[in-house]
């Protein structure tokens, strides 16, 4: 759907009000040359009016937005300007985009509008011109992109011709990323290092890991036999059964309601970190990746660790939002429900978490599977002055 429309413009203005006085005077005085000066300076107003009418006829313009851009990261955008006319070219022509965030509206904000423009010198007939913008935006979320609008001005600037184009196109700005510190490092490493873990256990098929010398108790089927004739003496088959990479981060993006400018920092901390710490298993690759979110019903999604699952998980990170609700306690008992028993978990929580309340996190306690699942969880209060040591913005 297309809206058209036409104004004069300021310099426009002032020019008709030169013609205006000069007719004036010409009518008031009745002087002749004055009144065909006046019909000469009529002359450019008609041509001008008539060039930005047709101006704009057959000209079809496409927008090409990038599939994946991070909040903070440069983004290109690239507009193509197509003449579908075959004798007239188009001179002058701007394309102005508008670029909204939804978010704003839903939290009541002013929404504030970008309007980058480009310009396009001249289009022949039948042919195509490229163009483009270059920005940041620098908070997540989903961005609506138009509609765009073709203007003109040509060949004189006295009329405007502005031609709206219905194209409307989507981006989920994704998440800024930040930087693990060997502190982050240490201390998961750590905290799940222990019997609840899966170790290596000799005698049991995985990986191959190489042979070792007989023991009493081993199977004849692990028997080497090649190696134990190499070496004399029996030899069997050593396997290691590898370790879970299973990691689930649960999200409690809580605020008090109305937010202080503090408690929206917090929440887009809480999120970056989630989000850097779901990239970096799923550079690795070798495990699965959930994610719960505390919505209006609590989530959790995931899969194995692959760039297709972690793209799902980073624009659901891109769109989530901070609530006042207290969720965490539906939060915890719904990722303990829905991810596997060695998966390791990680609470980010925009407020200090006690895992001991039993109290508050009754669905939890109450129930003995969950109960003892509970240590395996990591609490991780982004509000804290301890946690610039584990994750940096970068």
């Amino acid at each position: 759907m297309f809206r058209s429309r036409t104004t004069v413009c300021r310099e426009g203005w002032y020019y008709l009000v030169i013609v205006a006085l000069v007719l004036g005077g010409a009518m008031f005085k009745e002087v002749n040359l004055l009144l065909i000066l006046a019909g000469m300076l009529l002359g450019p107003v008609l041509l001008n009016w008539r060039a930005v009418g047709v101006a704009l006829r057959g000209l079809r313009v496409e927008r090409q937005l990038p599939l994946r851009v991070g909040a903070g990261e440069p983004l290109a955008v690239n507009l193509v300007l197509a003449n579908a006319r075959r004798k007239l070219g188009s001179w002058a022509v701007a394309v102005e985009d508008q670029i909204t965030r939804e978010a704003d509206a839903k939290r009541g904000l002013r929404r504030t509008t970008l309007r980058p423009s480009v310009l396009f010198p001249f289009v022949r007939p039948g042919q195509s011109r490229k163009g483009g913008y270059r920005g940041r935006l620098e908070l997540r979320g989903r961005y609506n992109f138009g509609p765009l609008k073709l203007s003109t001005r040509f060949p004189f600037g006295l009329f405007s011709r502005t031609i709206e184009a219905g194209q409307i196109e989507t981006l989920i700005v994704l998440p800024r990323l930040g930087r693990l510190t060997e502190s982050w490092t240490a201390r998961r490493t750590e905290a799940f290092a222990g019997a609840d873990r899966r170790r290596n256990r000799p005698g049991v098929e995985g990986d191959f890991f190489g042979v070792r010398q007989w023991r009493a108790g081993d199977g004849k089927r692990a028997i080497h036999w090649r190696s134990s004739a190499r070496i004399g003496e029996l030899a069997v088959r050593q396997f290691e059964r590898p370790r879970s990479r299973d990691l689930a981060v649960a999200l409690d993006l809580w605020q008090p309601r109305p937010p202080r400018e503090e408690d929206l920092r917090a929440v887009e901390l809480a999120v970056s970190f989630a989000a850097t710490v779901l990239t970096d298993l799923g550079r690795k690759g070798g495990g699965n990746v959930f994610l719960a979110l505390a919505e209006e019903e609590p989530e959790c999604v995931g899969g194995p660790a692959s760039p297709a699952t972690l793209q799902n998980l980073m624009e659901r990170l891109a769109l989530a939002e901070g609530r006042a609700e207290d969720a965490l306690p539906a939060l915890l008992a719904h990722v303990l429900r829905k991810t596997p028993a060695e998966t390791e978990i990680v609470l980010a929580s925009t407020r200090p978490v006690d895992l001991s309340d039993a109290s508050r996190l009754a669905p939890i306690w109450s129930h003995p599977a969950l109960r003892e699942r509970v240590h395996r969880v990591r609490c991780v209060d982004v509000s804290s002055d301890r946690f610039a040591a584990y994750f940096q913005l970068e």
